[in-house]
């Protein structure tokens, strides 16, 4: 991540009067510039296997930003994950090195992105089949629960890939067990109108409710809420008081599009609108982030 010493010189005369403490500003840029950096990682490991003859395109969070940093950003030593896929983006989001993250995900061999990396010891094993995978998570939960522990497994889990079925029965077990999980229902491939409020779309959430879990859908593009939602589920979790399910929808305007549909957009937005942020700020942390990931660029090159 970015550097806490810069970090704190460049909120220096930020106007911190009337900042919400549940998300203090200082928070929210950290929020920001930790999604920033994953997205220019992804574009530049993106970029390097653009092309490469036999090569399987490297896993990437860009578009999810927003959820991967609002979920993982407070994570610690004793919480779990379990995952669709390795990428570097989460990599970095739990404290990877960028300039490993991005020799190794440009590599075209697909076993160097199936292989933990830093911070790999709290992910659980990736494997492509949706039940079996939820399978593992839940048997890693009770594993976190029989050991007294007050750690918390986030298991996400895409759009589409689970059945309600499959979602209620999961559900029911963790629910049953009192296991300390964050579900976390990642967004499709498609685009949902906020129109389209039932149906398929919202599964998981349904079968929540019908496990008697809780189930909140939030805008995917929304960091400030996802992460306030988690924060809540969180204190839930470590509480003894079970899972939650938090399903994220991309919501876009009908009929219209809009640059705050890309989460970066809409967190800068906001941050411009609420004054925490100038332009000239965001100006100078993308440089600095770039300037970052050049140099972690070139120590890979010659690693």
């Amino acid at each position: 991540m970015y550097s806490e010493k810069n970090e704190e010189t460049m909120a220096k005369g930020a106007g911190e009067a009337g900042e919400n403490p549940l998300v203090p500003n200082a928070k929210l840029r950290q929020m920001y510039t930790a999604m920033l950096e994953a997205r220019m990682l992804d574009e530049a490991i993106a970029k390097r296997t653009r092309g490469a003859r036999g090569a399987k395109r490297p896993a990437s969070i860009q578009g999810e930003e927003a959820v991967r940093m609002s979920t993982a950003i407070e994570l610690g030593a004793d919480d779990l994950i379990s995952d669709v896929a390795l990428s570097a983006g989460m990599g970095l989001i739990l404290g990877g090195d960028p300039a490993s993250l991005l020799k190794r995900f440009s590599k075209p061999a697909t076993h160097s992105r199936r292989t933990p990396v830093r911070g790999g010891e709290r992910v659980v094993p990736v494997v492509d089949d949706a039940e079996q995978r939820m399978s593992l998570a839940l048997g890693a939960a009770s594993g976190l629960k029989a050991q007294g522990r007050r750690g918390v497994l986030v298991a996400y889990a895409r759009k589409g890939e689970l059945s309600k079925g499959a979602w209620r029965k999961a559900l029911e077990t963790a629910a049953k067990l009192e296991l300390p999980v964050i579900f976390i229902v990642l967004p499709g491939t498609g685009r949902a109108s906020r129109s389209d409020e039932r149906g398929e779309r919202l599964v998981a959430c349904e079968a929540a409710r019908g496990a008697s879990v809780p189930g909140m859908p939030v805008d995917a593009c929304d960091a400030v809420a996802l992460y306030r939602v988690v924060q809540e589920s969180l204190g839930r979790a470590r509480g003894g008081d079970g899972p939650v399910l938090i399903e994220c929808i991309g919501w876009y305007l009908e009929g219209r599009r809009s640059a705050s549909e890309d989460p970066l957009e809409h967190l800068k937005e906001s941050l411009l609108a609420r004054k925490i942020c100038t332009s000239a700020w965001f100006d100078q942390i993308a440089r600095a982030v770039r300037r970052r990931l050049t140099a972690k660029r070139g120590a890979a090159k010659k690693g």
